[in-house]
């Protein structure tokens, strides 16, 4: 219990960007506007959680610093970074993006605020909402109507033929999900690679 209880304090203070990096620094907003291979990943790795479908979703405005050394991250499991070597972890663990309209594949998508709808998150809770007397089905659908969903900083090998980027759900203290991908450039198109870096959830 307590290592689930740390698992999603640390998930929390990453959706709102408030967490340090590894170094002991506040992640800094890029002024470098995001390329359209990461415009194309990000929308892909929506597609993928979305299955293609008009799924209602509160996408995070920011990114989140991705830090290569979290246990959470999956870079340590053998195949998920196989034959690949990643060139810009350094700056994609201190630095974060404001993502464009132009990420979302659906517009059943919105981009929000994350420190508001970290709120909305709170007040929502299944473990509050149920145990004030919310029937659990109502309690656990509000709480996903309202979920958070946020997507890290994108790393790229050195040929740009592999990224890899994180992305996390979260709908209250023991309400969410997460998992690492890594996309290949095949043919000018960002493929899921299918690779197992992994995944958390609560």
């Amino acid at each position: 219990m307590q290592r689930l209880s740390v698992s999603v304090i640390f998930v929390v203070l990453l959706l709102t960007c408030h967490a340090a990096t590894s170094k002991g620094q506040k992640p800094v907003k890029s002024t470098t506007p995001l390329s359209a291979d990461e415009i194309a990943i990000y929308k892909a790795v929506l597609r993928t959680y979305s299955g293609d479908k008009d799924v209602n979703l509160n996408v995070s405005v920011t990114t989140y610093p991705l830090d290569p050394n979290a246990s959470t991250t999956g870079f340590d499991q053998p195949e998920c970074l196989n034959g690949v070597e990643l060139e810009n972890l350094t700056s994609a663990s201190n630095s974060y993006h404001e993502l464009p309209a132009e990420v979302l594949p659906s517009k059943a998508m919105r981009l929000v605020d994350p420190k508001r709808q970290t709120k909305i998150v709170h007040s929502n809770d299944p473990s509050n909402t149920i145990r004030k007397g919310e029937p659990v089905r109502n309690a656990v659908e509000a709480a996903f109507s309202t979920g958070l969903f946020s997507m890290s900083e994108i790393v790229f090998d050195k040929g740009h033929h592999f990224a890899a980027v994180r992305y996390s759900f979260w709908c209250g203290s023991l309400c969410g999900h997460g998992r690492t991908l890594v996309f290949e450039n095949v043919n000018g198109e960002w493929r899921n690679a299918n690779r197992n870096c992994g995944n958390w959830i609560s």
